[in-house]
């Protein structure tokens, strides 16, 4: 499939939102609460930031934005509609949480709430590309799982990142400290590893994937040796554009490597050193790795999609 850029952003951006807000939820639930002034001038406002930017950002690959409201028609049969309407509560709940942290405090029913929502919103975004039943690499439960680890390790690693830079710049207020560095970036690294080992089976299935049709299939010619040597057409259609990425294995392959090592392996590697040195800028710049490496991954994930047109297509050799 054709990677677009705006839900490049959208699930990378979202994802972190939600999974900030469930590390949130962890957090801040019990007695010890954090710093009001670290949610309500930082924490919140960053979250809303991601969570409309996102929305923003996946009106950009739409023909018609104007029109983006009937999506919500057809909600009974849809999953997309589902997550256009599940949207804007999750960031409606997460703007009220916002009303109650500057009053005094967010109820704990609130944040349950808040954990419910993102998860319907997980499920929603995960199943418009995993109930395409012809798409082998998506209809698969491990989609689902992925989105929810990604989101949940992201929002973990951006919320970590943020209490950094805050303990950092405040001092007499530090939420992360030379007693608990360790242990943050050690749970940091291992839903770090967590996420790897199951993108690492998705992609050993992904290449053990056999189409289930074949170019005789595909075109409606059963006998004989068939061999397609053109595209068929003298230019490029909406077919060839939108079903199939257009980039070289060469480059698939790099792209791979800084997916790799971008949202996993270098990481983790700078979180095993900030164990070691209580380093809270190292903590903060793997973040910033975190992030480069997971627009990689989100780019592979539409990417490898390979759709059953392309058998006729040839991917447009």
């Amino acid at each position: 499939m054709h990677p677009t850029f705006s839900l490049i952003l959208f699930t990378s951006m979202a994802g972190m939102a939600q999974g900030a807000i469930v590390s949130l939820a962890v957090l801040n639930s019990g007695s010890d609460q954090l710093p009001s002034e670290l949610l309500n001038i930082y924490l919140f406002p960053l979250i809303l930031a991601l969570l409309i930017g996102g929305l923003l950002a996946s009106t950009f690959h739409l023909g018609h934005p104007e029109r983006a409201w009937r999506a919500t028609m057809m909600w009974r049969t849809s999953w997309l509609s589902r997550e256009v309407l599940v949207l804007p509560a999750f960031i409606a709940l997460t703007a009220l949480a916002y009303y109650f942290s500057w009053q005094d405090r967010v109820p704990n029913w609130l944040w349950l709430v808040l954990c419910v929502a993102s998860l319907a919103l997980w499920v929603c975004t995960a199943m418009i590309y995993q109930c395409i039943r012809f798409i082998q690499e998506w209809a698969h439960p491990t989609t689902m799982v992925n989105f929810i680890a990604l989101g949940i390790s992201s929002g973990w690693f951006f919320l970590m990142a943020l209490l950094s830079l805050w303990s950092m710049l405040h001092r007499d207020q530090a939420v992360v400290t030379s007693s608990n560095i360790a242990g943050v970036a050690g749970f940091t690294g291992f839903l770090i590893l967590l996420s790897l080992t199951l993108k690492l089976w998705i992609w050993k299935r992904n290449r053990s994937l056999k189409p289930k049709s074949n170019l005789q299939s595909a075109t409606g010619i059963k006998t004989g040796f068939v061999r397609q040597i053109s595209m068929g057409m003298m230019g490029g259609s909406f077919n060839t554009r939108e079903f199939f990425h257009q980039q070289s294995a060469f480059f698939v392959a790099n792209v791979r490597k800084i997916a790799f090592f971008g949202t996993y392996l270098l990481p983790v590697i700078l979180l095993a050193i900030v164990v070691s040195n209580g380093a809270l800028s190292l903590l903060v710049i793997a973040f910033i790795v975190h992030c480069a490496g997971l627009m990689a991954e989100r780019w592979l994930f539409f990417a490898e999609a390979n759709h059953p047109q392309n058998l006729y297509y040839q991917r447009i050799a």
